[in-house]
């Protein structure tokens, strides 16, 4: 039988509550809520987020929704109501965590910001999240990944050289707040055992992807050299790239020089080893276009996997470039138990890709995501609202 503090997750007894839409602010909240945090998510009376109406627009069937509000609770508020603020501040005076995602005014304006919550709440940590940030130029930018993907610098050195700048195909940025924000949090709560005080934390799209370009940032400040799109290549060594093979496309990292002798004599090309346009990884970066021709000439003479088979037992750091039916079928995913199900009623068992993190099983999906307004009147009757009082909340469109 389990543990029952490995059941409930290491952030059981931690009420988050949650104002976020979209993307960055869910994805964070799910990762904390699927830490075991209580997470509360707040929606528009009747209308719920926007991408509840995602995909064929039933929030039942929607997986974009499900995917990253699984493990919540949902409420439904209007706080903008005189009613409907003075539930908000019930809760928020309970809640360990606040996290929005508005535009940076959003809260400010309606009193609800840091400078009040804290002092409602002196032991609140409080997580804005936005596009650009609360100062500069820019501020009230609204903020969204692919905008953040160009201003950010992603799309400049993503793409084929010689294409067009491309974006990441998934929403890097709005997924990298999210784990920034969430490792934010989780520094705050640990501060805040030692200080007994709240804090306020900032994450930014913007932000997100410049804090991503890592070496190449560090190059560019270097040496003032603007860093140009190299497709699927490694900018410092080669060959660490992707290839074409006889039915599709594969991984090679032989950067060191170990690794490419192991490489050439795998493949049956030692003399490559010997041959002046190859015998460093820096030779090997001039001569790229040569290096990738001969290459993918005897790659294309058999399949990803003979060749994957051959370079693996070589000791060469390889793999397969998966389309996603091949990805959900990789016998890896499935030893790691990658996708997770949660059952539902209606929907039975519901898959779900898990958080990428193991501390035995305390980190899980635990339950679908919420139904619009599922759980008002467990959360509000919490704070002392009677059936009777959201009856009649709910009539004047406050829930």
């Amino acid at each position: 039988m389990k543990d029952i503090d490995e059941a409930q997750g290491p952030l059981a007894g931690i009420k988050i509550l949650d104002l976020t839409e979209h993307m960055a602010g869910p994805f964070c909240t799910m990762v904390l809520a699927d830490m075991g945090a209580e997470v509360i998510k707040l929606e528009r009376p009747g209308k719920g987020e926007n991408v509840r109406n995602w995909g064929d627009g039933d929030d039942d069937l929607n997986p974009f929704f499900r995917y990253i509000n699984r493990n919540k609770k949902g409420i439904t508020l209007n706080y903008k109501e005189p009613e409907g603020r003075e539930l908000f501040l019930k809760l928020a005076a309970q809640a360990d965590v606040l996290i929005e995602n508005y535009r940076p005014t959003v809260m400010k304006r309606a009193g609800l910001g840091w400078d009040e919550m804290s002092k409602l709440n002196p032991r609140l940590i409080y997580a804005q999240l936005s596009g650009f940030g609360y100062e500069g130029p820019y501020a009230a930018r609204g903020g969204f990944d692919l905008i953040a993907q160009g201003a950010g610098g992603l799309m400049h050195v993503t793409g084929e050289p010689d294409g067009p700048p491309t974006s990441v195909g998934v929403p890097i940025c709005d997924l990298g707040t999210g784990m920034w924000a969430s490792q934010g949090i989780l520094a705050a709560l640990y501060e805040r055992e030692r200080t007994g005080k709240g804090r306020l934390i900032e994450c930014s799209l913007f932000e997100t992807a410049i804090g991503f370009s890592s070496w190449t940032s560090a190059g560019y400040l270097a040496d003032g050299k603007e860093p140009t799109r190299q497709g699927s290549r490694h900018r410092q060594n080669a060959p660490y790239q992707r290839f074409g093979t006889g039915d599709g496309f594969m991984m090679i990292g032989a950067s060191s020089q170990s690794l490419w002798e192991r490489m050439a004599t795998a493949m049956g090309h030692a003399e490559w080893i010997e041959d002046p346009r190859f015998t460093s990884s820096k030779v090997r970066v001039e001569n790229r276009p040569a290096l990738e021709a001969a290459m993918e000439a005897v790659l294309k003479t058999n399949t990803t996997m003979h060749w994957f088979e051959i370079l693996d037992e070589a000791g060469v750091p390889c793999g397969p470039v998966n389309n996603y039916e091949q990805l959900f079928s990789d016998p890896q995913l499935k030893a790691r138990g990658m996708v997770v199900h949660a059952h539902d009623d209606k929907l039975g068992e519901v898959p779900h890709v898990r958080t990428p993190i193991k501390m035995g099983e305390s980190i899980a999906v635990r339950s679908v995501a919420p139904r619009l307004g599922e759980h008002n009147a467990e959360v509000y009757g919490g704070v002392g609202a009677s059936a009777d009082d959201l009856a009649k909340l709910k009539a004047k469109g406050v829930i």
